[in-house]
């Protein structure tokens, strides 16, 4: 597939499966239905296990931190509910927040302590189909940071993630701007849009997500998009928009042209960044 005061967090699973259910919003009368998400294999909620202990010398600021802080920006022009969860068996974030609510532009930070694993889900409404950044701060990788933005489960918001000034993971195109049809939406339109292949490890992604392959995880095995060994400054910052920065893994305009057949880079519709 990080937060101090509202919302994150990030998943270091060594086992293949989870299910994992985002925290409910405080003071929302309807639970959350049961509900098993695909996690990018082999992204940060999807960690293999070293085969050997992990060298401790030399450490950048991140890994001998106590824990790790993400920033998270709201450049998307409305309010946004955020909220997470983590790992059977993680800690939780520092202070334990609950879920909540992005104003327009503004950045919350979350601290992740060591051994962490969990996912911030971020969309127009509260639902486990949002856009999401996955996130572990683990042990067995010598206290690295993993971080990748997953759209497997599906799609709600456009989110790029930077470390060191650098986008690492993520897709800032609009995808519900794009001409693509969303395969099944709702509830609402244009609230989030369900992954069809989330249950397809290979892919390729189908063609609503496919201007995102390899920038933010379409499928399970979309390893693109896996910024593992990127974080190590511990300078993360990710951000929600169409005017966040772009990943310089997706589709150029040139790309967008061959693979729709535009005519020119006029007719590529708004939602392209």
């Amino acid at each position: 597939m990080i937060l101090i005061t509202q919302f994150a967090a990030v998943v270091l699973i060594l086992a293949p499966a989870l299910a994992i259910r985002p925290r409910e919003p405080r003071g929302s009368p309807h639970p959350y239905p049961t509900f098993t998400y695909g996690t990018a294999i082999g992204g940060a909620l999807d960690l293999p296990e070293p085969t050997e202990a992990p060298t401790l010398v030399n450490r950048g600021k991140a890994l001998d931190a106590p824990f790790l802080t993400v920033k998270v920006l709201n450049g998307f022009g409305q309010r946004l509910p955020i909220s997470y969860n983590s790992n059977q068996g993680s800690p939780t974030i520092v202070g334990n927040p609950g879920a909540g609510t992005l104003a327009i532009s503004q950045e919350t930070a979350i601290a992740i302590p060591r051994d962490f694993a969990g996912a911030i889900f971020i969309g127009q409404i509260y639902d486990p189909a949002n856009s999401k950044i996955e996130v572990s701060f683990s042990s067995p990788q010598g206290y690295r940071p993993g971080l990748d933005v997953s759209y497997v489960d599906g799609y709600s918001v456009p989110i790029t993630c930077s470390c060191g000034g650098r986008v690492v993971t993520g897709c800032n195109t609009a995808l519900f701007q794009t001409g693509r049809t969303c395969p099944r939406q709702g509830p609402g339109d244009h609230l989030f849009c369900h992954n069809p292949k989330k249950i397809v490890d290979n892919g390729p992604a189908d063609p609503f997500f496919q201007p995102c392959q390899g920038a933010a995880y379409t499928y399970p095995n979309d390893h693109g998009a896996n910024a593992f060994g990127d974080c190590d400054s511990g300078d993360i910052r990710c951000c929600v928009g169409i005017n966040c920065p772009r990943n310089p893994k997706q589709y150029s305009k040139r790309d967008l042209q061959e693979l729709y057949g535009y005519a020119n880079e006029t007719e590529i519709p708004a939602g392209f960044a």
